[in-house]
């Protein structure tokens, strides 16, 4: 974006812009993380004789795993509320 365009743009633009590259910094830092961890997994893999790390995130869980995991929980149990009043729904609408 050069000076010019940044001037004559709105605010929403331009902080989309900076929200945009924020994202992609951040998911480069991650898979940098997640690559320098499957190069420690790999390493120790050989010399692991009870099987404790079957998978990297065996090794160190990050954090944005953990975030990820908890939004997936969510997401989950919000379908299968939606489920369980669909069915509830069919269900008083088969009887009546």
């Amino acid at each position: 974006m050069s000076l010019t365009e940044y001037y004559d743009s709105e605010i929403e633009v331009v902080l989309s812009i900076i929200d945009s590259f924020y994202t992609f910094e951040n998911n480069k830092e991650r898979q940098e993380w997640e690559r320098a961890r499957f190069v420690a997994f790999m390493t120790i893999k050989p010399h692991d004789s009870k099987k404790k790390f079957k998978k990297p995130s065996d090794l160190i869980k990050f954090d944005w795993e953990q975030r990820q995991l908890e939004q997936d929980i969510k997401d989950l149990k919000r379908k299968i509320k939606q489920s369980r009043r669909r069915e509830q729904f069919l269900f008083d609408k088969l009887i009546k």
